[in-house]
């Protein structure tokens, strides 16, 4: 097995922000059918939104979580936009196991 890890920048998928968001939803809903392997996803920027208690993809972020996939927001982007306490899935992390995490990977997929 490889060690992938998914480094996510946004929760919308393109540039217009309103299929995006529909895009986003529908990737990452669809997405526990085809995993064939737990991973590490590292949401910063607007990504955490995805990992917050009102995301529309919580629950398949959930499942995916208890099929031993790991959650890591950013904890400054957390902080930033003013919604720390409202992660509903994963954990917070930091710049430096962002950093390891992404560097010492076999594989790096960005969405």
């Amino acid at each position: 097995m490889h060690d992938v890890v998914w480094f996510v920048r946004s929760d919308s998928l393109g540039v217009d922000e309103t299929i995006g968001k529909k895009l986003a939803q529908s990737f990452w809903n669809n997405l526990c059918e085809e995993l064939d392997a737990p991973t590490t996803v590292v949401l910063m920027n607007r990504g955490v939104f995805l990992a917050l208690d009102d995301s529309p993809v919580l629950e398949s972020l959930r499942a995916l979580e208890a099929t031993g996939s790991r959650f890591l927001s950013c904890g400054t982007c957390l902080d930033y936009y003013g919604v720390k306490e409202r992660l509903a899935v994963g954990e917070i992390g930091t710049m430096s196991l962002a950093q390891r995490l992404l560097v010492a990977a076999d594989k790096v997929i960005t969405v």
